[in-house]
């Protein structure tokens, strides 16, 4: 068996052995980096196994295993530092920290440096994101805050998540932060914004100075019903519209009764003159002539009638202001209408007026006192019978559809029409264009179809047509 050669006795370290290169060899690749340290994990295995096994050199055999475990750490370290990476990516987007950039390892190759130009884009587009939405969360709160209407939005748990100042003057209370809050201070307007459906309307009175005006809308917010309200203090308005109907019934009243009372207070004045110039004494009686007599007739003819007419101006308006509240039960629109059809045929076929019903789409109910809707639409349909002179043609159509959330039936007529003079104040207490009119059809029909949470309105093409509608929501 030969002499076995040693090396040299003189050794460099095998720590600086293995990493000579990792600093100065200038590799800019990952992908070369890569290699070059599996190719010195591979030689560190080699040198470990051939001074084991052929010169038993313990001492450089436990150097070698030590290095070998530094050069597996190190490339565990090197390969993982795109998970690293990537994981401090999220992290920012997760916690909103967009300051963070990334271009350490630019020099690893283009794969790291397209990698890294792409998150710093996507955390730069998060960012301008970011900024926009503050931008305008910050213009939503300055409309919200500067609007006329009060707005609260609440979730199904009853938390406040929107609040501006007019909401809290109106419910008189501090910005809430839940609905438990309003439910303790007025639990009676608690109930009602609580209830109230989403697309309806309420009314609520606080005091002499707040008459709220409530809408209601609904969305889907983080997998939670978000409710928002809408509150309007209608108090000043509700102020001038009582002050102008008062002015319109009192001017109304004063036209009536200066009518009735002129022509009674002149005839008895000219009685009492007749009487004095014209009556005779003989034999113990008085005597008047045929002529004066007949005048006299006359005179208390007059009187009389417009005594009456004046009785029946009172009755008609303790009929107005004193009408019984409505018994609601739901009504089938069709049925309705179909009702008074039936009532109003026989007359309108005497006078050659065809009436017809027209049902848009499919029926639909009504929350409403049948009787009280069945007088008004009598009374709509009485009046088109009346709006026809010469025409040839003469049709009235009961028509019923839904519009949106509203539920319409309209009475139509092509008759000869509404001035406009007359169409502002038709709904007015008294007013009437007939001769023979007491005035009170009409405003007596609209405060009933308000009674029943409706609203009457009417529109006219003078010589064409008129349609009255009876709008519920």
């Amino acid at each position: 068996m030969g002499t076995l050669h040693m090396p040299p006795a003189k050794w460099d370290s095998p720590v600086h052995l293995f990493t000579v290169g990792l600093k100065n060899m200038g590799f800019k690749s990952f992908k070369s980096k890569l290699a070059f340290r599996i190719f010195l994990l591979a030689l560190t295995v080699g040198l470990a196994v051939t001074f084991f096994w052929a010169y038993h050199m313990w001492p450089v055999t436990v150097a070698l295993a030590v290095v070998f475990i530094w050069q597996a750490v190190e490339l565990h370290n090197f390969v993982n530092n795109t998970n690293r990476k990537l994981q401090l990516f999220l992290d920012s987007v997760q916690y909103s920290d967009f300051v963070t950039t990334f271009s350490v390892d630019n020099a690893l190759g283009n794969t790291f440096k397209n990698l890294n130009e792409s998150f710093n884009s996507v955390l730069g587009a998060f960012k301008d994101a970011r900024i926009s939405t503050e931008e305008n969360l910050q213009y939503l709160h300055l409309v919200v805050e500067h609007v006329d209407t009060g707005l609260v939005s609440f979730d199904e748990d009853g938390k406040v998540e929107v609040m501006n100042a007019i909401a809290a003057d109106l419910l008189g209370t501090r910005k809430m932060r839940s609905m438990d809050e309003l439910k303790k201070k007025n639990p009676e307007l608690h109930k009602t914004i609580w209830e109230l459906p989403v697309g309806e309307k309420a009314l609520f009175h606080v005091n002499e100075n707040i008459n709220l005006s409530i809408r209601a809308t609904q969305f889907t917010r983080r997998g939670k019903f978000v409710k928002l309200v809408a509150l309007q203090n209608i108090q000043h308005e509700l102020n001038a519209k009582e002050l102008e109907s008062w002015q319109n019934l009192l001017r109304v009243l004063r036209h009536e009764i200066m009518n009735s009372m002129t022509p009674i207070s002149s005839l008895t004045s000219t009685l009492k003159m007749i009487l004095n110039e014209d009556l005779t004494e003989k034999e113990n009686c008085l005597e008047l002539s045929k002529d004066v007599y007949d005048d006299v007739q006359e005179s208390l003819g007059t009187i009389e009638s417009r005594s009456k007419g004046l009785i029946k101006f009172i009755k008609g308006y303790q009929e107005y202001t004193s009408l019984p509240m409505p018994q609601l039960k739901v009504v089938s629109v069709q049925q309705l209408i179909s009702n008074v059809e039936q009532l109003m045929l026989n007359d309108f076929r005497e006078l050659g007026i065809s009436l017809n019903c027209e049902f848009v789409k499919k029926d639909f109910q009504l929350l409403v006192d049948e009787q009280q809707i069945e007088q008004v639409l009598i009374n709509l349909v009485k009046n088109a019978k009346e709006a026809f002179k010469d025409q040839e043609s003469k049709r009235v159509v009961i028509r019923s559809y839904q519009q949106y959330q509203y539920k319409v039936i309209e009475v139509e007529d092509n008759g000869q029409g509404i001035i406009p003079e007359a169409l502002d104040q038709i709904f007015i207490p008294f007013y009437t264009t007939k001769s023979n009119g007491s005035g009170i059809g009409l405003s007596l029909s609209k405060q009933l179809v308000q009674m029943n949470s409706g609203n009457l309105t009417v529109s006219s093409e003078p010589g064409k047509k008129t349609v009255f509608k009876l709008v519920f929501s």
